[in-house]
């Protein structure tokens, strides 16, 4: 009895270190950024009558679609990299810290990465096939274009288009085909609910290659930071993007576009201000420590990295924690405006 204990507790504990693999090479980390911009479309759908049991579904085929995105964009520069290695275009493999780890390290191999993303891939089209059975071929006008971006990602991103790409899926792409398959209708209302957002996951990315600019730079990795042609100007286009979110929420509200409640999503303009300032101070000096402050969010998963990584995460995190307040505020302005005016 405790032999065969023993060894199924073995293969409990080869099974659950096999999914931490699993979950590193998909970078599960970034589903968040997907749970969020559901969220919006969700909330707006069920007040509208929508639903909720499709709304899950669509959840579940996007978290699908996300971390199948994710793989291929590994296997492709993995291979491509390999690729120019044997022709003797470049020494060795120089990606960005964490990228493919799971196959340097052996953890994984890479005919478990291209298994394993077929199967996410088979998953996501069934989910898609059964909404085009419920709904008809109107779903299209979503899904198509999705799809064709989500597999051009590796060699766009190349070009310095990554970032605009996962704006138009995870906003205007994701927030219209939420509703629609809660609703079997499209509505432009949501559509415009998706530009502020879909600025404010853009700043997410961008933020981040900002952070990354000297090693991106070093490895000679094309990104939409490093196409701004300094750290300066790369900062100017990161103040664009936060500003015009906002901007944009004060005009679709002042051309009555959409309901004044909305001015709501204005109160995260202080975590916006933090971390605009936090970035100025980034360019002029990268090491300086940040405090932190009640309008950068929660950080408590810090607590356990050192100063450097302190100081590095920090950073990443209050754009994140900018677009998760976002969300949430505007999440409240729906339910006000369905429930109350």
């Amino acid at each position: 009895m405790v032999v065969i204990y023993l060894r199924g507790f073995s293969f409990m504990f080869f099974s659950a270190k096999k999914l931490s693999c699993y979950l590193t090479a998909l970078r599960a980390y970034s589903l968040p950024i997907s749970v969020m911009s559901w969220t919006v479309p969700f909330m707006y759908a069920i007040f509208d009558g929508g639903n909720i049991f499709f709304g899950v579904v669509a959840l579940f085929g996007i978290i699908i679609l996300h971390l199948g995105s994710n793989l291929f964009d590994d296997i492709a520069d993995y291979l491509i990299a390999k690729r120019k290695i044997e022709k003797g275009i470049q020494k060795d493999f120089n990606f960005q810290s964490g990228k493919c780890i799971c196959l340097f390290n052996g953890s994984l191999s890479l005919k478990n990465y291209i298994i394993t993303d077929v199967l996410l891939f088979s998953i996501a089209v069934l989910i898609a096939g059964f909404f085009i059975f419920v709904w008809g071929s109107k779903l299209f006008f979503v899904l198509v274009p999705a799809a064709i971006l989500c597999l051009l990602y590796p060699v766009l991103g190349c070009l310095g288009f990554g970032e605009i790409i996962i704006a138009v899926i995870f906003a205007p792409l994701l927030y219209m085909g939420t509703y629609f398959v809660m609703t079997g209708e499209f509505s432009f209302s949501i559509l415009l609910l998706s530009i502020p957002t879909g600025l404010l996951s853009v700043a997410v990315l961008h933020n981040h290659m900002l952070l990354d600019y000297k090693l991106d730079e070093k490895n000679r990795k094309i990104t939409l930071c490093r196409l701004c042609g300094s750290l300066k100007n790369a900062y100017l286009l990161l103040f664009l993007i936060v500003v015009s979110a906002y901007l944009s929420i004060i005009i679709f509200v002042f051309t009555k576009q959409l309901n004044c409640i909305y001015l709501l999503t204005l109160l995260s303009i202080p975590t916006a201000y933090v971390l605009l300032k936090v970035m100025y101070i980034h360019i002029k000096s990268p090491e300086t420590l940040v405090k932190p402050n009640i309008f950068m969010g929660d950080l408590s998963g810090l607590k356990k990295a050192d100063k450097t990584q302190k100081n590095f995460l920090i950073k990443f995190f209050i754009v994140r924690n900018l677009l998760s307040l976002f969300t949430l505020l505007l999440c409240i302005s729906i339910a006000v405006e369905k429930c109350i005016l």
